[in-house]
């Protein structure tokens, strides 16, 4: 039989973390079915995905689901199977035999069953007969309450007496959206990226973690270039726009901008988002101060189209026209 040391074995140990949540947190395992020694049930995720586990003689489980999981053998979806498992059979369960394939042409009478039973009570120990009866009984439980009454148990005496089993320490770790975003990038989650930072106030984040900030939205641009570069000149806008910007925030928006700035596709509308930023925006001298010294002060070009447009608006005053009256009187 495995160990839970197995299943830690053959994922890494953020993987192992969330199947292990999975099934402790979130009650996510639905009921299993077993089958000589593999082990069918359905699990809840992001979707519902069915899971597979073969228990062989020695060492870690077979595992299989139909999840798209592509960065590994083994998914959050199995180890959370591989535990439930594990408590189901309890850590002295024999692991079951292999059995042959079976002629569905020639299948036994039930006088052939109950001989073949009797044969098989004589060479199996009673620590086998009473694992596997214990294992039947906890699948079915409808069959407990006719257990208790062949041996003449008291339910609830034995519900007095029995131990109460010791609740699973839960760890609450509180993450930033900024630290479930590397973590997306570790998995590979990056079409999940752009959305998810969308869901967060940028202004909230600590300056400690702006650059991560700052390197995420780099990650979410190489994917999705013109998304990406949409949410953030409308993000950069409304926080312009708004009383309450927090400390500190020209240095993020910035730094919003120069990391957009290093993706080919891109780069050219940025820096000409940067340079209007820095002509509407006149009177905010920290932010033009700002965006000078990371070098989207606007280019002398982009100074002369700007004074030509408003010229162009400018328009000038028509004189109003003359009067019309009389001739001035000649004098004598």
């Amino acid at each position: 039989m495995y160990t839970e040391a197995d299943l830690q074995a053959l994922v890494p140990r953020k993987i192992f973390d969330r199947g292990a949540a999975y099934y402790y947190e979130d009650d996510a395992v639905g009921r299993i079915k077993q089958k000589d020694n593999t082990y069918k049930a359905k699990v809840k995720g992001t979707e519902t995905y069915r899971v597979e586990l073969t228990v062989l003689p020695s060492g870690p489980p077979k595992i299989y689901c139909d999840c798209p999981y592509d960065y590994g053998d083994v998914c959050k979806h199995g180890i959370a199977l591989g535990l439930a498992v594990l408590d189901l059979l309890g850590p002295d369960e024999p692991v079951p035999a292999l059995a042959p394939a079976v002629n569905t042409s020639e299948l036994p009478t039930t006088q052939q069953l109950r001989q073949a039973l009797i044969a098989a009570f004589t060479r199996t120990s009673d620590k086998e007969k009473i694992a596997y009866l214990g294992q039947l009984l906890y699948q079915q439980p409808d069959l407990i309450q006719d257990f208790l009454v062949a041996f003449e148990f008291s339910l609830p005496l034995l519900l007095a007496a029995a131990p109460q089993p010791k609740p699973r320490p839960v760890v609450v770790r509180y993450r930033t959206f900024v630290q479930i975003g590397q973590e997306m990038l570790r998995t590979g989650s990056l079409a999940e990226l752009l959305p998810h930072l969308l869901r967060y106030d940028w202004r909230s984040v600590a300056e400690a973690e702006a650059p991560q900030l700052a390197t995420l939205l780099l990650e979410a641009a190489r994917q999705q270039p013109e998304p990406t570069l949409d949410a953030v000149m409308e993000r950069v806008e409304t926080y312009l726009a708004a009383t309450q910007r927090g400390p500190g925030f020209y240095p993020k928006l910035v730094s919003w901008l120069t990391a957009l700035h290093t993706v080919p596709a891109i780069a050219e509308q940025v820096r000409l988002f940067a340079s209007e930023l820095w002509q509407q925006h006149s009177r905010r001298v920290e932010l033009r101060n700002t965006l000078t010294k990371a070098g989207f002060a606007p280019l002398p070009s982009d100074l002369q189209e700007e004074a030509l447009r408003r010229k162009v608006i400018a328009k000038p005053k028509e004189p109003s026209p003359k009067r019309s009256g009389r001739a001035p009187r000649s004098r004598l």
